[in-house]
């Protein structure tokens, strides 16, 4: 275990994808609109480091419309 915690995010990516699940890469994502009503997602991630997480969205989408107001 590692006090960083992009390797220890790290370490629990490793061990999620060499189990059998159905998709190792899916996490919820939760964000607010402009009236603070919180909407929550899954979404796929497909990579991050220290500046932060990369995931795929449809960019006409609530979720993407949230993100960006």
């Amino acid at each position: 275990m590692t006090v960083d915690p992009f390797g220890e995010f790290a370490d629990w990516c490793r061990a999620a994808r060499s189990r059998e699940t159905v998709e190792a890469d899916a996490v919820a994502v939760a964000s607010a609109d402009a009236d603070g009503r919180p909407s929550v997602r899954m979404v796929l991630m497909r990579a991050f480091d220290e500046r932060g997480f990369v995931f795929y969205t449809n960019l006409g989408s609530r979720k993407c419309h949230d993100f960006t107001e």
